[in-house]
């Protein structure tokens, strides 16, 4: 059937769902777009969408007026470019709401000014929340003394025909939480002004709201001569801002390492937050000639992620002082089974501040910086479990650009640290090379702590040649081993029957150690002994000396070793 024969009903819905999958089809297109070649924008435009710059091209945008829809943005990847020369990129829904820092009274309460001498007739002024909020248990103070409540929709004062400009103080816990979306006039005629939050006169508030657009970067991005209004910015990559201003599109974020930030004769207003940069703990900023925000607005921070710490055993009990800039210490954390601890909550936290110039914080120091450290508490193994040796362990410092602060000996993160390094020598002997095997071959092993803790250390002597476990006195034989000592521990071999054997004594390590050879240890062989047993008159001892193993229990106690792998 012609589409033409059609009544007019069906053509009409049929024209109507086309239209539709027409608009559809075209949102779709807007949504993303993506560039792989040299553009120029030279014309004012409206844009929406998402454009994407990719590697090896760009995007300029010169002498023009862009009004970013709603939600829109241009991404940059690595390797590509966007220029923006004397141009105004505009949000079409820029943030307009306003809301205190949270200080509650006092010079840093939030303040705004109701102009009420620019109008002669009576009116009534009616204060709304942003996005559905609620000023419940909100107290505004009236300039002179009185104070109305605001109820959970709005708050509202009359004023007459005589009155004057009028400020009006937030008080709340804290203030921050709600924010103000306009201020309603309502005059006696009927006529009605609307005045948005970022319109009125303030003292210590920001802007409340979310921005407009996005420009998002891991290539390279130069802003020269132009405006930036209600728009996001993070620059992950390489970003130049040159004779440029900034409104309510602050904090610019910039939190890779390898991000690197320029600004130069740049005049920045109005930042969503309590600063106007955010950047990562490497990222590199250079500026002169910048006006910040001011006021309660910080010009920087510095903020790092989830940290760790690394010690060389498990069950390291530590601390972690002055952390953040309120100095937190959250009480004892435990290394776990593979040594690794957390620094913190594991929250993202502020490691620098370059304080507003006009703060009293700026006066004392223009920058704060983080200097934690992390300290060990209880750090015990089974070289050290007795109350005669000390804890071993000390203090490290925290490096903002490591992920994993190391807690070791050696580490350049290291303030004070104290740990044994335990070697074994030598087997010394008095030259005989033949023994009874019930009296015993004798020796002498030397061990030496290069470290600076003391250790008490005990090794055990296998044979050689099949490995098992040789009696050489005692089931365990060592003892304590002073911090740059070497001591020298006797050894009585008593194997079992006869034959040309040696022996390999080797160093217990605690198993308390992720890396067996973290503290040392090793081991050393003896020549090879022809044991024979030496005729008497007197029937030779059926039984050698079987007393290995016995009360091992006893000796190692809550403690473990385990036996060194190392030569």
């Amino acid at each position: 059937m012609s589409f033409f024969l059609l009544s007019t009903t069906m053509r009409t819905a049929i024209w109507s769902i086309l239209t539709v999958l027409i608009v559809l089809s075209m949102n779709v297109v807007a949504q993303t777009e993506e560039i792989n070649s040299d553009i120029v924008w030279d014309t004012d435009r409206s844009h929406s969408g998402t454009i994407i710059v990719s590697s090896g091209h760009s995007l300029t945008i010169e002498n023009s007026i862009v009004n970013m829809g709603e939600g829109s943005g241009i991404v940059v990847e690595e390797g590509g470019r966007l220029e923006i020369l004397d141009s105004e990129l505009t949000a079409t829904s820029p943030p307009v709401g306003i809301v205190g820092f949270g200080y509650g009274i006092g010079n840093k309460a939030s303040s705004f000014k109701i102009p009420a001498s620019d109008y002669d007739s009576s009116f009534k002024a009616t204060i709304m929340p942003q996005d559905g909020g609620s000023f419940f248990g909100f107290e505004f103070m009236i300039e002179g003394g009185e104070s109305i409540y605001g109820n959970e929709s709005e708050m509202v004062i009359d004023f007459d025909s005589q009155a004057s400009d009028t400020w009006i103080t937030i008080l709340g816990i804290p203030t921050n939480i709600v924010g103000i979306a306009l201020l309603e006039m309502e005059f006696d005629g009927g006529n009605v002004i609307q005045i948005p939050g970022v319109d009125l006169e303030t003292k210590n508030m920001r802007p409340s709201g979310s921005f407009g657009f996005h420009i998002s970067s891991n290539g390279l991005v130069e802003i020269t001569g132009s405006k930036i209004l209600g728009g996001s910015l993070q620059f992950d990559g390489e970003a130049s801002i040159v004779d440029s201003t900034l409104n309510r599109s602050t904090p610019v974020i910039a939190m890779s390492d390898v991000a690197e930030i320029s600004m130069s004769d740049v005049s920045i207003s109005w930042s969503l937050d309590d600063h106007d940069l955010r950047m990562g703990p490497s990222t590199t900023l250079s500026t002169s000639s910048v006006e910040w925000s001011g006021g309660l607005t910080d010009r920087w921070e510095r903020r790092v992620g989830q940290q760790m710490v690394e010690f060389s055993s498990s069950g390291v009990v530590y601390s972690v002082q002055g952390l953040g800039y309120q100095q937190s210490n959250l009480g004892s954390l435990i290394s776990d089974q593979n040594g690794m601890g957390i620094i913190g909550s594991g929250a993202e936290r502020v490691v620098e501040i370059g304080w507003a110039i006009d703060s009293d914080q700026y006066n004392q120091s223009p920058i704060w910086v983080e200097q934690a450290v992390v300290i060990t508490e209880l750090y015990r193994t089974a070289w050290n479990p007795q109350s005669e040796v000390e804890d071993y362990g000390g203090r490290v410092a925290v490096d903002w650009n490591k992920s994993t602060v190391i807690a070791k000996a050696g580490s350049p993160d290291v303030i004070s640290w104290n740990s044994p390094d335990i070697h074994i020598l030598s087997m010394s002997h008095d030259g005989e090379l033949s023994a009874d095997p019930n009296k015993g071959w004798k020796g002498n092993v030397s061990i030496a702590n290069t470290g600076n803790s003391d250790a008490i250390v005990y090794f055990v002597c296998d044979d050689a040649e099949t490995g098992l476990r040789q009696s050489i006195g005692d089931s365990y034989v060592g003892g304590k081993i002073e911090a740059g000592g070497t001591e020298g521990f006797p050894i009585n071999w008593t194997p079992v029957g006869e034959g040309d054997m040696a022996i390999t004594c080797s160093i217990l390590t605690p198993s308390q150690l992720v890396e067996e050879d973290t503290w040392g240890g090793g081991s050393i062989t003896s020549p090879i002994i022809s044991f024979s047993v030496q005729e008497t008159g007197e029937a030779g001892s059926a039984i050698p000396a079987l007393v290995a193993m016995v009360g091992a229990a006893l000796i190692m106690g809550f403690y473990t070793f385990r036996r060194s792998k190392s030569a």
